[in-house]
């Protein structure tokens, strides 16, 4: 019998939730005083129990038992919170435990078996909380227009800036900020460096780069910048990789970088080994080149999505109205193919150097450049972890849609191994597409689009709110700042400005992700950053700095929006 497969470190993190999750109720009952209620969250407390020795025996089977268990976790202060803590993450936790029937043990109903329990308990353990929910409501909100977390302050450092999307530092620590010249809504501009002095003076280092400017560092005497390149014609890609000087002076290192769709580059990064690696994003929502991508289909109609690996089609088409005639007209469109191109079942997709989804890696000149990993849909933020040197991303998930609209699909933190496949376009957020929870009602079923999936590298060290586009990070490596080890993660939040906009922590070991700096009010705050898309940390890490992207959208209303603040610790008497 084939045993079919687990993706790598999934079920000890499973078991690592629950660890958690079993403190959480554990908690909860303390917290309460409504005597009535002591026999229902004593049942839960019971039930979670059962769940962890069931999900034990399940690891024991498998041999893949942690090494350690959490040692630590937070606990929420108040009885909300931690009901709603708990919905996330068991609601996570269900989805994960019916993707063992549904696809990873689906041809293996021993393992399955177990796993249907598991997701039958969560099930009602969701139920219970829902229940509960009403019983306790959020009384302890204050209006406010931003929460910064109590014993910090913010300040704002820079003002008037355009579309700024990351900073870096110098070996002299003097910031270097970058103005993307592109966002969604506005016509493309020109990218631009700025050095801001440790004095304050604020200089243009370099300028001319066609938008958006989405990644920057610094290394041993020079910038290294990803560069989008949206309003080039695709020849067969448009971003770079450019190397500039102090003094401004630009080389192209790696050219021909397939960004010109929906997503371009994300970041740049010199890592351990001296190798610079860098991230570029898909060319559309899910894999098919639809309505939605009109924005760059008329000036580029040839191009699409490139896998970097091999595809066996499904051959399935999507019919679409065609916006670029102006009679009546339709078209069908596969996967991995211009607008207007169908697929054929068993058609094999070559995959390519040149692709999307994709990070990559090379000498710091540029040569050798190979793909890293693949499988990604938007990887934004890039960064080695200074205790392990293991690489982790961001990648933003995806939209409900285009030709294939995926539902309610989360954000994602990954730790990324090379050769790793991380299962766009047929996977979100490491579920199968065929999730039920991909599907919006009145919309068609997401369904498979390749034949030959690879195995999954692994699961999400944490899945994010959907549409809060949590982007550029970093980890906090001083104690005088606190929770060291912590990663730091910025969220722009999607268009409307309903979701994101905040700085979020994360633990990776207990997947716990807590609020540190959230805009309250909306996009017309003042007094503090609008749009979070970069925390970073200074040389030392005693101080945050929020990159604030500001408005999105025409330059009339977003010029000058952006903004850079520091955050530090208050002076303990």
């Amino acid at each position: 019998m084939s045993y079919g497969y687990i993706p790598n470190d999934m079920i000890q993190k499973e078991l690592r939730w629950e660890y958690v999750n079993y403190a959480l109720y554990k908690h909860l009952r303390e917290l309460n005083v409504q005597s009535r209620l002591d026999h229902r969250i004593g049942e839960l407390e019971n039930e979670q129990e059962e769940q962890l020795n069931l999900i034990q025996y399940v690891c024991t089977l498998h041999r893949s038992l942690p090494r350690n268990t959490p040692s630590h976790y937070y606990p929420p202060k108040h009885i909300p919170d931690i009901i709603n803590e708990l919905l996330k993450r068991e609601n996570e936790l269900l989805q994960e435990y019916k993707s063992y029937r549904n696809y990873f043990l689906s041809n293996n109903p021993y393992y399955s078996a177990f796993f249907d329990r598991l997701a039958a308990n969560k099930s009602k353990q969701i139920e219970q909380l829902v229940e509960l929910e009403p019983c306790f409501p959020n009384s302890h909100d204050v209006r406010q227009d931003f929460f910064l977390q109590e014993g910090y302050r913010m300040e704002k450092v820079i003002s008037e800036l355009t579309f700024p999307t990351v900073i870096t530092f110098d070996d002299e620590k003097n910031m270097y900020v970058v103005e993307a010249g592109y966002a969604y809504g506005a016509e493309p501009g020109e990218g631009r460096i700025f050095k801001v002095s440790r004095n304050g003076d604020i200089n243009e280092v370099a300028g001319g780069f066609a938008g958006p400017v989405t990644g920057l560092t610094w290394y041993k005497g020079d910038l290294y910048v990803a560069e989008g390149g949206f309003d080039r014609k695709a020849e067969p890609g448009c971003g770079r990789i450019i190397k500039v000087s102090p003094s401004g002076e630009k080389q192209v290192i790696i050219s021909n970088l397939r960004t010109c769709g929906d997503h371009f580059t994300g970041d740049v990064k010199v890592g351990p080994d001296e190798k610079l690696y860098f991230t570029v994003g898909t060319a559309t929502n899910s894999g098919v080149v639809g309505k939605d991508n009109m924005s760059w289909v008329k000036r580029n109609p040839q191009f699409h999505d490139q896998p970097a690996r091999d595809y066996i089609l499904v051959g399935k088409n999507f019919v679409t109205e065609n916006p670029l005639t102006e009679k009546d007209d339709v078209v069908e469109t596969g996967a991995f193919k211009p607008f207007g191109v169908p697929s054929r079942e068993g058609e094999t997709i070559k995959g390519d150097l040149y692709a999307n989804g994709v990070i990559y890696r090379s000498n710091l000149d540029g040569s050798n450049l190979e793909i890293y990993a693949d499988g990604f849909r938007n990887p934004f933020g890039l960064v080695f972890s200074p205790f392990t040197n293991k690489m982790y991303v961001t990648d933003n998930g995806a939209d409900v849609r285009g030709s294939r609209p995926i539902n309610k699909d989360w954000d994602n933190f990954w730790e990324v191994q090379q050769g790793g496949w991380y299962g766009w376009p047929d996977f979100f957020s490491g579920l199968p597409a065929t999730n039920p929870r991909f599907h919006k009602e009145g919309e068609p079923k997401p369904s498979f689009l390749i034949k030959n999936h690879p195995k999954l590298a692994s699961q999400p060290i944490v899945r994010f709110e959907p549409h809060s586009s949590s982007n550029k990070f970093s980890f906090s490596t001083n104690d005088r700042f606190g929770y060291f080890g912590e990663a730091f993660v910025a969220q722009l939040g999607g268009m409307d400005g309903k979701s994101g906009l905040k700085v979020v922590r994360v633990n990776l070991d207990t997947g716990q992700i807590r609020e540190f700096y959230a805009n309250k009010k909306g996009l017309d705050i003042e007094g503090a950053p609008k749009r979070p898309v970069a925390a970073m940390f200074n040389p030392e890490g005693d101080e945050l700095y929020i990159v604030d992207f500001g408005l999105m959208g025409p330059r009339e209303k977003s010029e000058g929006t952006g903004s850079v603040w520091r955050i530090v610790r208050e002076r303990q008497d």
